[in-house]
């Protein structure tokens, strides 16, 4: 059972991290076209939203690994 936790612990820091990659690297590269002038200024707006939302959901993930609680699931198996 505990290696089970374990598990699925791992997987949702599997989770934090993909969900930090899905997220912040768009949200990176839409600043960085800002600032080079390729892109107008209110995508600011849009590069914060998708940063804030990715920075909830990797820190829910992050709860949830050291919790070992599975990235699909509320509570332990």
């Amino acid at each position: 059972m505990a290696f089970r936790n374990v598990l699925d612990g791992a997987a949702s820091f599997g989770a934090a991290l993909v969900t930090s990659a899905i997220c912040g690297v768009p949200a990176w590269f839409t600043v960085v076209a800002v600032r080079a002038g390729l892109a107008p200024t209110w995508a600011y707006g849009a590069a914060a939203a998708i940063g804030v939302v990715g920075l909830i959901l990797t820190v829910a993930f992050l709860r949830k690994g050291l919790a070992g609680v599975a990235p699909t699931r509320q509570r332990r198996r």
